[in-house]
């Protein structure tokens, strides 16, 4: 790695951070009354992001261009993008209903809360429950696969 690319990625770093911290400063520079505080960190994010686009996507087609200079046998390998997660429909309605339904019996008989007041926490745990039992289900499904295809590749190879 080469001194202009650490100053590449340096500055796009500092420049992220201070992008950072001026978009959390915005919200409190209007609560607190200083609007113009806000503009200037505005103007600063914009900034910030605008450096961040510029280097980064000109860092990228330096080593593009220098990358398609070598012979293709020692150009890098480039990876083959994931598939992306999907689920099926009826399976997450299927663990929403099993999770309210859990989560409205045990409300309801262990915290004798108001049906209606039950009705609205069943119905946000059981989708956030669900979301994280589908998501977790997939991800662990497809980490195992990603596994069973990356030791099938090295016995082929072996």
């Amino acid at each position: 790695m080469n001194a202009r690319r650490l100053l590449v990625i340096g500055s796009a770093t500092l420049a992220t951070i201070v992008a950072v911290g001026a978009l959390l400063f915005i919200p409190l520079s209007i609560a607190v009354g200083h609007p113009l505080n806000a503009v200037v960190e505005a103007a600063l994010l914009v900034v910030c992001v605008w450096w961040v686009a510029r280097v980064m996507r000109a860092d990228r087609r330096r080593r593009l261009a220098a990358e398609s200079s070598l012979p293709p046998e020692r150009r890098p390998a480039r990876r083959q993008p994931r598939r992306p997660i999907t689920f099926q429909l009826r399976e997450t309605l299927v663990t929403f209903a099993i999770w309210a339904a859990v989560i409205f019996a045990f409300d309801a008989i262990g915290l004798g809360m108001d049906p209606y007041v039950n009705a609205g926490v069943a119905a946000f745990a059981g989708f956030m429950l669900a979301t994280l039992t589908v998501t977790g289900r997939h991800m662990m499904f497809r980490l195992t696969a990603e596994e069973d295809d990356q030791s099938r590749r090295s016995e082929e190879k072996g």
